[in-house]
């Protein structure tokens, strides 16, 4: 059987086709071969819950932010809940105990909230870099801007007023 190119195939063109190949091989106790089962994906990780107090806290204090990945993790004996965040635009992560207390907290900074001694202070050191990411850290009530560079360093951690944490003040 032969189609002119760009003839229409009719339901019965299409049945002495099936008909041609499929019959025949039935006959000859062939069998068509069965579709390849689909890859086996891994394991999805599963979901961790808040406890209502890190819940709370964390809606509380960011209405507005969107969670993105939450974990869960033992460090000196006590569960600890990361949850990762945006929030108008810029990301958060922040450490809790299960009692909603924050321990940590990351948190990108825009390049107008970054203190003008931390600004300056880069400025003055890396005069020909180009700040690629502004984060502010907070471990109790102990806190530092990392800035990460382009043309310097890599990363730089500097207290507030603009002091150097990392990498030290050159004696």
């Amino acid at each position: 059987m032969m189609l002119d190119k760009g003839a229409p195939v009719t339901h019965r063109m299409l049945a002495a086709i099936v008909s041609a190949v499929l019959i025949p091989a039935a006959a000859n106790g062939q069998t068509t071969p069965k579709p390849a089962a689909p890859p086996k994906q891994a394991a999805a990780k599963p979901k961790i819950t808040l406890p209502p107090a890190v819940d709370a806290a964390f809606k509380a204090a960011y209405p507005t932010a969107t969670i993105n990945n939450v974990s869960k993790e033992k460090e000196g004996g006590q569960e600890i809940y990361e949850v990762e965040s945006v929030d108008r635009g810029l990301h958060r992560d922040l450490n809790y105990k299960a009692d909603g207390t924050v321990i940590a907290m990351e948190e990108e900074v825009a390049e107008a909230d970054l203190p003008a001694g931390v600004a300056a202070a880069i400025k003055t050191r890396y005069p020909k870099a180009t700040v690629v990411k502004r984060e502010k850290l907070t471990k109790g009530t102990t806190v530092t801007y990392e800035v990460q560079l382009k043309g310097g360093p890599g990363e730089v951690e500097l207290t507030p007023d603009g002091k150097w944490v990392s990498p030290k003040a050159k004696g």
